[in-house]
């Protein structure tokens, strides 16, 4: 009882003197809860990317076949696939008789399914190819009929619970047939079978598995005959063995297969590397963990500092008969209501983002992380607690002495604080710089007050099917100019988009020689350029900037001779420093046709080239190096291939884009266009989609960023404090002896700022290492230097100089004769 009495006593305490230090045993509290949930969100983060199909039966066993081409005719390096043709899933499933279950799936479709057979109620459902291994490879749940039977037989089907109910009401359908319209589909498909629902993400996302459609055996890499390959063993290197028993044609034989988990080929099934692949859940899951770390050597910080100011009362307890451990105990006891406190701000923090629907994933695993977070906290806190038993026992033994601390004791603490400060800053600032870089960079032409209104067939996101804006393009833009009053200036309806990479074809240019002698053999990635369509007037409306030569205008046609523009890539690439000399003649496209066959589609390029100019216009998908361009001048209403990417374009008068927007959408009221399928948006906020993954994670890292440096800034002002506070005797006596502030302050300071600098640098190497993996994403770098360091490290400098100069100034300002009373 008395041993409860004491430790109540002690809570009391605790919880009185928490009014006099409130603001720092605040921010302690508040970098805990930070830290808590940071580090929760990343592991469980890191964990579902490396768990991508968790949700299945034993998914550690489910492995997808990779393939490996290491003498690529298209390509100059290695490529690799997670697919493989025909000839090889048939001969594994054969040699992996018994050792493997074997799967096989095709491409998946989409599927308009009409049910009851009412074509006005039409909806899509996504449809795997696959062949019966499938069912026993992925261990679905099979809920009624013979699903290995059904994909073994043409015009069945295999539905999922949920689709069943949308299609028929039940589940209990097996045999029951329903009308569907897809590419190599029967008009009408027979249930044969129905499975458990497909929950969560995967590799795989179908409503209902499809018999294959399967061809002649080929060796080529045609669509329709690449499969993924999935297998379910425990012991992957027997099969990786069976790998080399594979038959491969001669011009085949450098074709390499090996094993790689599913849960990650969503990642890795390209080639990227582990790193690369999960660089940002890794990179966050380290910052978090330094996060942490920083919140809890705050908390250290803070209380060894206080405790360092009440080493009389320590010695007190001490005469009074407590025993070391049992001080031990009290210390504790006043540092876990902050500990505490962080944990439950960090529980309310969880179950509010769970409540907004912010936490993604498996739920019941983010508990799992939070409870596994919390306890290495308790650990940590408990274990971090005999630093400050530590230090106060030591400083005792020296007052018992006669002796003072020099109060320096703890300056590691002070280095690591400044190294996670300097670290964050410097990654914050640097992954900020770089974004920005990126998007105020000039690239060529205008994109500020212009509004972007998709009309192309692509699916917007959450949407079963866009609107047809086919019949209305061309005359959209005549009818937005006639709300002037509105701010709107100008528009044009252009057919392709062409600040994105994927409105872009890929062409041969061959030489005059080349040319005449029709080597088709010469049409290799060394002569490759992409070509991209650009109305005349879009030279005006973008004010697309023109570096040499002339613009393209347009003209009438001269027989055998298309002009075009060049960009400064493709200039280095065809040795075309002058231009207006270079012969050049259209060779095939990337479908491998001459692409004069197009007339229709594209425009027609009847063979020899006239370099007209040079563009200095850069597009904006910095995730590639950038590429040879060749732009060809289209007349309007011009047909184009890539009418996914249809948009009109209006500018309208600075400030008023608002009043522009409303224009817009009377406009397309007027053509019955629904509200729900007008997309628009600022052309620079379409731009920087493109780096919206980027964008959200350096704002989430500012953010943290922004709490790291309150927290640390808090432990080096504790730190000071009462560091500061342990030389009064010493500064009393410099005084005495005259010395003035001055001596006094730069004597004080110098010790101080070694340990910033000291942080600075050590955080500096991992920091900039780091930021150059980051890089490795961009083509176009503002790779932060020394000199960011260096002015982190400054701008800290500064902050602790205040600090001291404050209470140098406040321990100057004290009578010396009351400094230097003996305490006895």
């Amino acid at each position: 009882m008395g041993t409860i009495s004491l430790w109540v006593q002690n809570l009391k305490q605790a919880l009185r003197n928490l009014r006099s230090h409130g603001w720092q045993a605040g921010i302690s509290a508040t970098g805990l809860a930070v830290g808590i949930v940071c580090l929760t969100f990343s592991l469980n983060w890191l964990w579902t990317e490396t768990n991508y199909d968790y949700f299945r039966p034993d998914y550690k066993d489910l492995y997808l076949v990779q393939h490996d081409d290491t003498a690529s005719l298209s390509y100059s390096n290695t490529y690799t696939w997670p697919y493989v043709v025909l000839p090889v899933a048939m001969q594994l499933d054969s040699l992996l008789e018994g050792k493997a279950e074997v799967g096989f799936a095709g491409m998946t479709v989409n599927a308009q399914i009409y049910p009851d057979g009412r074509e006005e109620a039409y909806f899509y459902a996504s449809g795997l190819l696959s062949f019966p291994g499938m069912v026993r490879a992925l261990g679905l749940t099979v809920l009624s009929g013979d699903p290995e039977k059904a994909l073994a037989t043409p015009g069945h089907v295999v539905l999922t619970e949920s689709l069943a109910r949308k299609i028929f009401g039940k589940t209990d359908v097996v045999g029951q047939t329903f009308e569907a319209s897809a590419w190599r589909l029967p008009d009408w498909l027979t249930v044969g079978a129905v499975v458990a629902d497909n929950e969560g993400d995967s590799y795989w996302g179908y409503e209902m598995l499809l018999p294959p459609n399967v061809q002649e055996w080929e060796w080529g890499w045609d669509g329709s005959q690449l499969y993924s390959a999935c297998i379910r063993t425990d012991d992957p290197s027997a099969v990786e063995k069976a790998f080399s028993r594979i038959y491969l044609p001669s011009d085949k034989s450098h074709w390499k297969f090996r094993l790689i988990p599913l849960r990650t080929a969503h990642k890795t099934g390209y080639g990227e590397s582990f790193l690369h692949a999960y660089f940002y859940p890794l990179a966050f899951t380290l910052i978090s963990v330094l996060l942490l770390w920083s919140a809890v050597v705050n908390l250290l910080a803070v209380y060894t500092s206080v405790f360092l100011g009440r080493v009389r009362e320590y010695a007190l307890r001490r005469s009074l008969g407590a025993s070391a451990w049992q001080n031990a105990v009290w210390m504790l006891t006043e540092i876990m209501p902050v500990a505490l406190s962080g944990i439950l701000l960090g529980c309310v923090a969880l179950e509010w983002l769970a409540h907004e629907g912010q936490v993604p994933g498996n739920l019941s695993h983010v508990y799992v992380c939070f409870a596994q977070v919390v306890c290495t906290v308790f650990v940590l806190v408990v274990a971090g607690t005999g630093y400050p038993v530590h230090k106060v026992r030591r400083a005792y033994r020296l007052t018992l002495g006669g002796e003072v601390s020099a109060g320096r004791s703890h300056a590691w603490l002070l280095v690591v604080q400044c190294f996670a400060s300097a670290f964050l800053l410097f990654i914050s600032l640097g992954m900020q710089r770089q974004l920005s870089g990126m998007m105020n960079q000039d690239l060529g032409f205008e994109r500020e007050d212009i509004l972007r209104l998709h009309t192309g067939r692509k699916y917007w996101p959450g949407e079963e099917e866009s609107f047809d804006f086919k019949s209305m393009f061309y005359d959209l833009p005549q009818e937005f100019r006639k709300e002037a009053a509105a701010g709107i200036t100008d528009a044009i309806a252009l057919p392709a988009d062409i600040f994105n990479r994927f409105s872009r074809r890929r062409i041969n240019l061959l030489t005059e020689e080349e040319w005449n002698g029709k080597k088709d053999d010469r049409l290799t990635p060394e002569n490759e350029i992409d070509y991209m369509e650009v109305p005349y007037a879009a030279f005006d409306f973008f004010h697309l900037h023109v570096a040499r030569g002339e613009r393209l205008e347009e003209q009438p046609e001269q027989d055998g001779v298309e002009p075009v523009m060049f960009n400064e890539a493709a200039c280095r690439k065809f040795r075309a420093g002058d231009f207006r000399k270079v012969n050049l003649y259209v060779g095939s496209d990337d479908t491998g046709h001459n692409i004069m066959m197009y007339t229709k589609w594209t425009n027609h390029i009847a063979g020899k080239l006239e370099v007209k100019g040079v563009m200095d216009v850069r597009l904006s998908d910095f995730h590639e190096e950038e590429r040879p361009l060749m732009w060809v001048g289209i007349p309007d209403r011009h047909e184009c291939r890539f009418v996914e990417h249809d948009a009109v374009y209006v500018k309208h008068a600075p400030g008023r884009r608002e009043d522009a927007e409303a224009a817009i959408r009377r406009v397309l009221r007027r053509f019955d266009v629904p509200e729900d399928k007008i997309h628009l948006m600022p052309l620079e906020r379409y731009m920087a989609d493109s780096y919206k993954e980027e964008t959200y994670y350096a704002g989430l890292l500012s953010a943290l960023t922004v709490f790291s440096v309150l927290v640390t800034f808090s432990g080096v002002f504790s730190m000071l404090l009462y560091s500061l506070r342990l030389r009064r005797r010493s500064m009393a006596i410099r005084r005495v002896m005259g010395a003035g502030f001055r001596d006094a302050f730069r004597s004080q300071l110098r010790s101080y700022l070694l340990y910033v600098v000291v942080g600075g640098v050590l955080a500096y190497f991992p920091a900039a290492l780091l930021m150059h993996k980051w890089m490795e994403y961009f083509h176009y770098g503002e790779t932060p230097g020394v000199g960011l360091m260096a002015v982190i490290v400054c701008g800290m400098c500064v902050v602790v100089s205040l600090i001291v100069y404050g209470q140098v100034r406040r321990c100057m300002n004290d009578k010396p004769v009351e400094v230097l009373r003996p305490e006895s």
